[in-house]
Order: C-alpha cells, then sequence, then structure tokens
C-alpha cells in the first residue's frame, strides 16, 4: 500500500480513514477521532467494520471489495450505513469509498447526517399529523347558488383570513377576486369543465388572499346539490386549510433539494479529494532559510489571513503552488477544501465545465449533472495555476465570479452563489499578454491585488543543501536504498549550477542519482548539472569562468585519490565519469600531474 507518509489525512476536511484490503484502519484524522471518540492510537489497526452497525456490515464488506476490484460503478457514490461510536451509540454516515493508487486498499470519506436523518424523521412526522388532522377538520361549510351569485358560510373563515365582520365578500365572484392570480385561470377553467362535463362534485387546491395580503392555502371540496336545465346551479361544500401543511411539504422538499445537494458536492468533494490523497503534491514542504524565500513567506504571512486575491508570479518549477497551500493553511478558510485547476492542461471545450460545472444535456456526453470546482471550493480557495492559458471568452465570466461570486452551470439557466477565496499563478509576463490583447486588462488587475513573487533557485544558493539532502532521504527512502553522505564534489556542483529549471529540476535530478547510486555515497554525474552551461560562483571575491571552476574541482579530486584515474579509490569515480571522460577533460583543461 501506498506509504501513508506520502500525505497528511488530516488535511481533508470531513473524517476520512485509508484501510488496508483486509478493512484494518492504516491511518484516521482528527475528524474521524471526534466522529467515533476514539483517540488515534485506538483506531490504528482497528477493524472498521468494528464502527459499523451489525446490520450493514456485510454491505461494508461488499463496498471494501469492489473498490479494491476496481469496480467503478459498484464502489463510487455515497451510501448510507449506520455506524456505532466508542460509547455504542447510533449514528448514520454517509461512506464514499475509492481504492488507493495502487489498488492494496481503499480511502473512505464519511460524514455525519445522524442530525440530519433525524429532522426529516421528524419533519415527515409533522407532515403527517397535520394531513390527518386537516382531513378530519371540516368545520368550515361553503354554500353556492350560481344563479344568483351567492356564496354563504358557516364557520369562521373571515376571521380565519383577518377579516372583519361584513366585510368578507358573500358572492361567488368577490371570492374570485380573492383568489391568487396565478391560480385563478387554473380554477375558473376547472369550474368551467365541472360544469359542462356534468361532474358531481368539485376538489380543488387554490391560494386565497387574507386581509393583511398574504395567502393561505385552501383544499376546496363540494357537491352540486341544484340543477336548472341540466346544469349545476347550487353546491354545497367545505373548505379545509392547508396552509401550515403546505408550507411543511415546502420546508421539507426545500430540505431534500438541500440534502441532495450536499450529497452531490460531499460526492465531488470526496472523489477530488480522494485523487488529491493520491497524488504527489510536490515538495511536501517549503524548506528553506535564504533571503529570497524568506520574503516571499513573509509576503504569505502578510496575505494569508484576509480574503483577498492573490497571484503567485515567478518561473516553471519555483514552488507556486507551494506557496498557495501556505496560504490556503494560514487561512481562516484552511477547514475547506483547496481546489487545484490547471489551466493550462484543460482541453479548451471542456474547461469552462471543469470550472463552472454543467447541467445534464447541456452537450453531447453530459449524461449527468457535473459539479465545477469552484463550487467544490465554496467557503474554501480555488487555486488557478497557469492563469495566462485561460482563453479570452472565459476570462469575463472568470471575472464576474470573483467580483460578484455567481456563477451558471453550462446549459443551466440559474445561478449559482459562491464564496470562494482565488489564488492564480502564471510564469508569463501578464502585463505583456494586456498589452498584446491577450489578457483582460480589468481581469489582470483584480487577480494582481496581491502579487507574491516566487524566487528562481539561482537566487536560493544556500538553500540547495537543504533540498538535496530532503530529496536524498525522500527517494531513498521509497527506493529502499541507504545514502549517508553526498560527495563533496557532487554537492559543489549542485551549488554552483544555475537550474534553469529551478526546484522542479533539482528535485527530478535527485532522484535521477539515487536510482543511479549503488553505495552509501550520492554522486552526480557533471552532465546531468550542465557541465558545459554557465555556472554562478559565489566562493571568491572575483567570478571565474567555467573552466577554472572545473579545472579547479577536477585538480583537488585527482590530489584526494592521489592522482589515480582507475583503481580502488580513483578520482573518475569519485566524480562520477569514466575514468577515458576525466582524461578527456584534463587534457582539454590542460591538467597534468605535477613532478
Amino acid at each position: 500500500m501506498e506509504s501513508p507518509a506520502s500525505f497528511d489525512i488530516d488535511q481533508i476536511p470531513s473524517p476520512a480513514l485509508l484501510v488496508r484490503s483486509d478493512g484494518s484502519i492504516v491511518l484516521a484524522n482528527t475528524h474521524s477521532e471526534r466522529l467515533f471518540g476514539y483517540g488515534a492510537d485506538e483506531l490504528a489497526d482497528l477493524e472498521f467494520e468494528r464502527l459499523i452497525h451489525q446490520e450493514h456490515r456485510q454491505e461494508w464488506e461488499q463496498l471494501l471489495e469492489r473498490a479494491l476490484a476496481g469496480d467503478a460503478d459498484q464502489s463510487s457514490g455515497l451510501r448510507e450505513i449506520k455506524g456505532v461510536n466508542a460509547d455504542g451509540r447510533e449514528i448514520v454516515v454517509e461512506l464514499d469509498i475509492g481504492p488507493t493508487a495502487d489498488g492494496s486498499g481503499a480511502v473512505v470519506v464519511l460524514r455525519d447526517v445522524t442530525e440530519a436523518v433525524q429532522a426529516l424523521a421528524e419533519l415527515r412526522k409533522t407532515e403527517q399529523r397535520l394531513r390527518v388532522g386537516a382531513l378530519h377538520t371540516n368545520d368550515l361549510v361553503q354554500f353556492i347558488d350560481m344563479q344568483r351569485d351567492h356564496l354563504g358560510w358557516h364557520g369562521d373563515l373571515d376571521r380565519l383570513l383577518g377579516y372583519d365582520p361584513g366585510e368578507f365578500p358573500s358572492t361567488l365572484s368577490g371570492w374570485l377576486e380573492l383568489i391568487h392570480p396565478d391560480d385563478i385561470d387554473r380554477i375558473q377553467a376547472e369550474f368551467e369543465r365541472a360544469i359542462s362535463n356534468h361532474v358531481e362534485g368539485w376538489s380543488w387546491q387554490y391560494r386565497i388572499r387574507s386581509a393583511d395580503g398574504s395567502y393561505r392555502h385552501l383544499l376546496d371540496r363540494g357537491t352540486f346539490t341544484g340543477y336548472v336545465d341540466g346544469l349545476p346551479n347550487e353546491g354545497i361544500g367545505g373548505i379545509i386549510d392547508e396552509t401550515e401543511q403546505v408550507l411543511a411539504r415546502q420546508e421539507l422538499e426545500a430540505a431534500l433539494a438541500e440534502t441532495a445537494e450536499l450529497k452531490d458536492r460531499l460526492q465531488a468533494e470526496s472523489i477530488y479529494l480522494r485523487t488529491e490523497v493520491e497524488s504527489d503534491h510536490g515538495f511536501g514542504e517549503i524548506i528553506g532559510s535564504s533571503d529570497a524565500l524568506t520574503a516571499a513567506l513573509r509576503q504569505v504571512d502578510s496575505v494569508a489571513g484576509t480574503d483577498a486575491t492573490v497571484l503567485l508570479l515567478g518561473e516553471t518549477g519555483t514552488g507556486k503552488e507551494l506557496l498557495a497551500r501556505a496560504i490556503h493553511g494560514r487561512s481562516r478558510r484552511r477547514d475547506r477544501p483547496l481546489i487545484k485547476v490547471d489551466c493550462g492542461t484543460l482541453p479548451a471545450g471542456l474547461i469552462e465545465s471543469e470550472l463552472f460545472g454543467h447541467e445534464k444535456g447541456a452537450f453531447t456526453g453530459a449524461h449527468e449533472r457535473k459539479t465545477g470546482r469552484f463550487e467544490l471550493a465554496h467557503e474554501g480557495t480555488i487555486f488557478l495555476d497557469e492563469i495566462g492559458e485561460l482563453p479570452l471568452d472565459l476570462q469575463s465570466k472568470l471575472l464576474r465570479v470573483i467580483e460578484e461570486g455567481e456563477l451558471q452551470r453550462v446549459g443551466g439557466k440559474s445561478e449559482q452563489t459562491v464564496d470562494v477565496r482565488v489564488i492564480a499563478a502564471t510564469n508569463r509576463d501578464l502585463r505583456l499578454e494586456v498589452r498584446e490583447g491577450r489578457f483582460r486588462a480589468d481581469l489582470y488587475y483584480r487577480l494582481s491585488v496581491f502579487p507574491v513573487e516566487a524566487p528562481p533557485l539561482r537566487e536560493r544558493q544556500e538553500d540547495i543543501p537543504a533540498l538535496v539532502s530532503f530529496f536524498v532521504s525522500r527517494y531513498a527512502a521509497s527506493l529502499g536504498k541507504t545514502v549517508r553522505r553526498i560527495a563533496q564534489p557532487s554537492m559543489d556542483a549542485l551549488v554552483a549550477y544555475a537550474w534553469p529549471g529551478n526546484v522542479r529540476e533539482l528535485r527530478n535530478l535527485i532522484e535521477r542519482s539515487v536510482i543511479l547510486c549503488s553505495t552509501d555515497t550520492l554522486t552526480v554525474e557533471p552532465a546531468l548539472v550542465g557541465a558545459d552551461q554557465p555556472v554562478l560562483v559565489t566562493g571568491g571575491p572575483l567570478k571565474q569562468d567555467l573552466q577554472a571552476v572545473e579545472r579547479a574541482h577536477i585538480i583537488r579530486a585527482l590530489e584526494e585519490a592521489d592522482w589515480k584515474i582507475k583503481g580502488e579509490g580513483n578520482a573518475a569515480s569519485q566524480l562520477g565519469v569514466a575514468p577515458s571522460g576525466l582524461r578527456s577533460r584534463m587534457k582539454k583543461l590542460g591538467i597534468t600531474r605535477p613532478n
């Protein structure tokens, strides 16, 4: 299974666990400890089914089996199951499970819905009580005489609607004037249809205006009792006030809609977070204490506690994503997700759907509604990497989301409100992009509220030894190798190199060198650090050229090896080159053994 140390499970804002294929728990975040009432030591190696109610354990085993088998259709999707906490109290959780990258275990993301389930059950019970009560209450009786346009009442309907005695209409036409404008056409059509079809009675639902201008929901049922020329002329019926029942139903529907939306959002978050857990976030942490890096981190600390939009600038490979994570991690939004979007890798035809989501049927292949990254980042942070690659037609939509907090899904008709902090990053000169018409000026000014420059590695030479040590330890551990030291000539070469690819280039070079390393001392081939390119030199008052540095480096290695080029302890192996290659460089640089 993927090493537990490769990610921080506490970054997931929901209860989450990492389980082995046998169902035992490897890691659990603090949210899980609070949910189930166990400490971290108690959860370690505990069977996850111990946290599940007896009646759902078989379902859990099936879910785990399907997830490990890679059956996406069966293993993905939220499942509502009962759990049991440390005190034996039953809880209800929504569970989403998916396999880890190597397939030897699974990531389980949970959500406590106990209170929501109880609230919905109570709401349904209340609605049922109201429905039963209304069906057995019929104290408001009406008498209709259509020929005389007369309406009579038995009961306190006028008081129910807030009218004073004598103020309430006593005519059928006056009654119709009180019906809600959106209901009157339907009621009149149903009334005329009932008469023309010679039906025996009626049953209508509509809204009636109270004295204060508000509306109450009525159920109007009755039977025709008199006829003229074969057509109904008189009727008697009863009125049931369904206002409380209708409001309870609307509240229930709203709660169910909100629950469904939260479920969709949680599932989308679970998929995204599971992907993030299984991915490599780069350097794991920001390493270094150089003046250039310290200055950038001071800016991070200054802006992190605000909701200001941040624009991260810098060359490729300087760690802009790490700075974005540092800003989010120090903000008040740290308990919500940091959602990353790489604008440079998304196809132009899909980037709008990826950012803002789409409705089912919005375009060919849109078989279901998709939650966009901005909705996923609600109350959290979105990191828009390579923002300079965003197409012009989407830049205006992005500006609207940033300024107004509103977006519209592709194919949607309604506006969605989101509360998202935006951090953008680019290695382009956006001012030049604006001048040449490839980037909107208003979006640039909105994004650059607080620019932060990620310094290139050539300006952080004093950080290179610490970074090298970190990467060596990391890759040696993952490859099962023991590397105790780094050859000083190699370290000198690494420090002197200009690093056009910045920290990313250094990381990749160290990984390759650890792979090739066959002893406990790491050496780096000179060719890997641009032996034919200019380097930075800070060891003396005057800068020397590359050949002078290389010549001094080779002479030092030869002297330490007693000028041996081959055999045990030779200079060629210390420099990480072949003996023939060393001889060639000595000849080119004019190096000869002193007499």
